[in-house]
């Protein structure tokens, strides 16, 4: 059975997008950054006169006086980009924190309310016209990106952390890489809890790992079974989360892959990726639109029991990812590792 293709290959749904740009803005404002400015303002690492001196080299960006974007698709974009280099640069700082002092998680879950709601930092709301919102948006991330580059500013005045520090860790998350994508399946493998809310809300679990949404108004998580085998395409276009999943195989876009895969899914899996889907299994193909991006989740391997988080991520590839592929099996990674030769795969060419 294949399912019948999406033909909305453009955003439309406005309201989805700008939504979820929304409660991801005050998830990673009163989730992620402030709870660990006031933990590290209590441990004393950074005080807010630390805070005060730095503010006064931040630059504040002021609103354009020039010709204001008018094309409320553009706008969204830059929303959803100037979030990204928001979670991304957090990451950043996160990163380089936790090789130098001891970050404590429950000291963080404490300081942002997970126990008592005394602590749980108000999250803002913003109503009237999608327009108006857009406008709040725009400026709010302004002064959020703004508090996080004074609090990034302070820690480097004070000697907590280094701006080589800082470069380093940039260059490893600004870059798509499939291990975002590797690193959603491993959690999933390894937490039943965490795989059913990601199967029910893609895009506001995965925040749970830091991870940038890209420009995803809705992230659809479809899991692979031992009954029903999920594949993904773009039938118009090449609509594909390369945040989570890496860069977009060249396959991917090709007009063949997008034509055939919708009209015999199983023959085009076995003819280019070699994967025979036995008759007795159900295929569904996924067509991602702008509004709707899908990610399989993939079977776990055999043999894996007891492998950590990061050891089950190694065994993730992008194919698996879209549905092109299962994943490796441990035996695969560990020849691959001893001979030093890269893991093979159908196409690991276009995303290692």
């Amino acid at each position: 059975m294949v399912k019948p293709a999406n033909k909305l290959p453009h955003m439309h749904d406005y309201e989805a997008h700008v939504r979820a740009v929304e409660e991801d803005l005050e998830y990673y404002r009163t989730k992620r950054l402030e709870p660990r400015i006031m933990n590290l303002i209590r441990r004393g690492v950074v005080t807010f006169y630390g805070l005060l001196e730095a503010q006064s080299s931040v630059k504040r960006k002021l609103r354009s006086k020039g010709k204001r974007i008018k094309d409320i698709v553009a706008r969204i974009r830059v929303l959803e980009d100037s979030l990204d280099d928001y979670v991304r640069e957090i990451g950043v700082v996160s990163s380089a924190l936790a090789d130098r002092i001891d970050v404590v998680t429950e000291d963080s879950r404490k300081e942002r309310g997970d126990y008592d709601e005394f602590f749980r930092i108000a999250k803002k709301e913003r109503h009237g016209s999608l327009e108006e919102r857009i406008e709040r948006l725009e400026e709010d991330l302004r002064d959020y990106r703004r508090l996080l580059d004074v609090f990034t500013l302070a820690l480097t005045l004070s000697g907590v952390i280094t701006e080589e520090e800082l470069k380093k860790e940039r260059e490893i998350l600004q870059r798509p890489s499939v291990w975002n994508g590797a690193r959603i399946v491993a959690r999933a493998w390894a937490d039943p809890e965490f795989k059913a809310r990601l199967l029910e809300r893609g895009r506001e679990v995965i925040r749970e790992l830091g991870i940038p949404p890209g420009r995803v108004g809705k992230l659809a998580v479809v899991e692979n079974t031992d009954s029903v085998h999920n594949v993904i395409v773009c039938t118009l276009c090449s609509c594909y989360p390369y945040d989570l999943l890496g860069d977009t195989p060249w396959w991917y876009k090709h007009d063949i892959y997008k034509k055939r895969i919708v009209e015999n899914p199983r023959a085009i899996l076995d003819e280019i990726f070699r994967l025979k889907i036995p008759a007795n299994m159900e295929i569904r193909v996924h067509d991602s639109t702008s509004d709707v991006r899908y990610m399989v989740l993939p079977r776990r391997p055999d043999d894996t029991a007891g492998m950590k988080e990061r050891e089950l991520a190694k065994l993730v590839t992008v194919d698996s990812l879209i549905g092109a592929s299962e994943p490796l099996h441990p035996s695969e990674l560990k020849k691959a590792q001893e001979s030093g030769e890269a893991i093979f795969t159908a196409r690991s060419r276009d995303y290692y």
